[in-house]
């Protein structure tokens, strides 16, 4: 009795231990769904996270550095602690912010500022402090209305009220000329061409009245604004592509995270199969060497391999899925490669659209004066390190201003446009020819003293005296005059060009179609 008591006892045991072994499964089986489900989870938000990042930089140079360090931070998953510390961070960046008032002006307060240090007297104080505050309240329809009313303040007795008043207060040549001067140093788009050419004709015309000044005044400021919000425009077009490609590439450092997290989770899984069939084993060893019966021990192997098999069934089940799953997301990576690449050409292509828009007069195709600028900075860089000679020649078509006022400006871009021709056709490929502005180009000549510059610039300049223009079919002679300078120790950019100009006025006073050297 005792004998078969005690085999019932063991088949008791051993169906309690197969019943806490279905329940450790089934709770594992739970707990990775739980962790899958958790892990799915914490990737949506590190996704939003990044997201809401990139969305909100460049909103306050403040900011930026710490939106980057939370970004950073979710590429390596969240890490509570450290996460916590860039927030802690980002909060405090936040509270120091200033917000300035919209409506308040810096530029209305700098010159409020300076009026009130330059009239002082009770009267022109008061009208200016009352200005002021009507200024921060309410905007003036003009910038002519504005001056009209500093005017007021200042001279409470002088008639504001006539046509001339804003002119009898400055000098009209000298207005006229800086800005042409600004209209011929920027960079004007093409579809400006024609307004900018108007605007710098009338603002080289002599002898203007109050009434006209103020409408070429007021045109080339329109002009001006115009420029301004299509250069505008186009630098916002520019961001939005920049942050497009910045919110893809950090979808693609989620995916390689997500990736790297896979192949973990996976390696991870190989390690529990491996450590679960190793325990199976070792209690079957155990399980064999305390056996004193066969039968019993048969079942006990059998269910054990039994479970094995089931074990390793499964895992094979989640690698093909988690094979695939990976699978996915290094196609969707590809994919987003892709798209990133030809997106990026098309960017390199517009850049190099631009940038030779930037650095190319639109009439002649030559470079112009950004592109000088750029070339002289290399140029100086060498001559300096070598101590080779460079020398700089300035050019000026002779009796422009005549051949426009006779011929109309199209004659006018006809002959700029040949002698560009003529210049690079003649000129030697190691010079650098660039349109400076209005009828003036300049030569950098590398390697070159001014005596071999000045054989140079006369063998140029008999070649365009020997050129032939037609306008209005009467036959135009065009001559080009040139100055000089050799660069020497010490000098800058300003200090040559001003010798050159120097040399070039020289040339002008001894009668024209000549080279000077100085």
């Amino acid at each position: 009795m005792s004998f078969f008591s005690k085999a019932g006892e063991q088949d008791k045991w051993k169906e309690k231990y197969f019943n806490l072994l279905d329940e450790q499964e089934q709770s594992e089986v739970s707990h990775k769904k739980s962790e899958d489900s958790y892990k799915e989870k914490e990737d949506l938000l590190c996704k939003t996270i990044v997201r809401l990042t990139i969305a909100t930089t460049g909103l306050d140079p403040l900011l930026d550095p710490h939106l980057l360090g939370i970004r950073d931070q979710l590429k390596n998953g969240i890490n509570s602690q450290t996460l916590k510390n860039e927030l802690e961070k980002f909060t405090t960046s936040v509270a120091q912010i200033k917000h300035t008032p919209p409506d308040q002006s810096p530029e209305a307060e700098l010159l409020f500022d300076f009026l009130l240090q330059q009239y002082n007297t009770e009267t022109q104080q008061n009208s200016l402090k009352l200005l002021k505050n009507k200024t921060e309240t309410a905007k003036f329809e003009t910038p002519n209305q504005l001056f009209i009313a500093i005017l007021e303040a200042i001279e409470p007795d002088g008639d504001t009220s006539a046509p001339n008043s804003i002119a009898n207060h400055i000098d009209i040549g000298i207005v006229s000329r800086q800005l042409l001067l600004l209209l011929e140093g920027i960079e004007i788009p093409s579809i400006f061409d024609q307004q900018a050419q108007t605007a710098k004709q009338l603002l080289a015309a002599p002898n203007q009245s109050a009434t006209a000044f103020e409408t070429i005044l007021e045109k080339s400021f329109q002009l001006l604004l115009k420029i301004k919000q299509h250069n505008q425009s186009e630098q916002q077009d520019i961001d939005k592509f920049l942050s497009h490609i910045t919110e893809q590439l950090a979808a693609l450092d989620v995916s390689v995270m997500g990736a790297s997290t896979a192949a973990i989770e996976s390696a991870e899984n190989r390690s529990r199969l491996d450590q679960s069939v190793s325990e199976q084993m070792e209690k079957l060893q155990l399980s064999s060497t305390n056996a004193t019966k066969l039968e019993p021990l048969k079942g006990l192997i059998n269910s054990r391999l039994a479970t094995i098999a089931i074990e390793i069934k499964e895992h094979t089940q989640k690698e093909a899925i988690q094979r695939q799953k990976t699978q996915q997301q290094l196609d969707d990576l590809v994919n987003k490669i892709k798209d990133m690449e030809s997106e990026s050409s098309d960017l390199k292509s517009k850049l190099k659209i631009a940038n030779n828009q930037a650095l190319r007069d639109t009439l002649t195709g030559l470079p112009n004066r950004n592109a000088y600028n750029e070339r002289l900075e290399t140029e100086l860089s060498r001559w300096k390190r070598y101590n080779s000679p460079l020398s700089l020649v300035v050019w000026d078509i002779d009796h422009f201003k005549n051949i426009n006022d006779s011929y109309g400006h199209k004659a006018g871009d006809k002959v700029l446009l040949l002698i560009a021709k003529q210049l690079s056709d003649h000129s030697r490929a190691t010079d650098f020819i660039s349109r400076f502005g209005g009828e003036e180009f300049t030569m950098l000549l590398p390697n070159t003293d001014s005596q071999s510059a000045l054989i140079v610039a006369n063998q140029l300049r008999q070649t365009i005296e020997k050129t032939g223009f037609n306008a209005s079919g009467a036959s135009v002679a065009i001559t080009i005059s040139c100055g000089i300078t050799e660069f020497i120790l010490n000098d800058t950019d300003e200090t040559a060009f001003d010798r050159a100009d120097q040399a070039l006025y020289q040339a002008k006073e001894q009668g024209r179609n000549r080279c000077c050297i100085l």
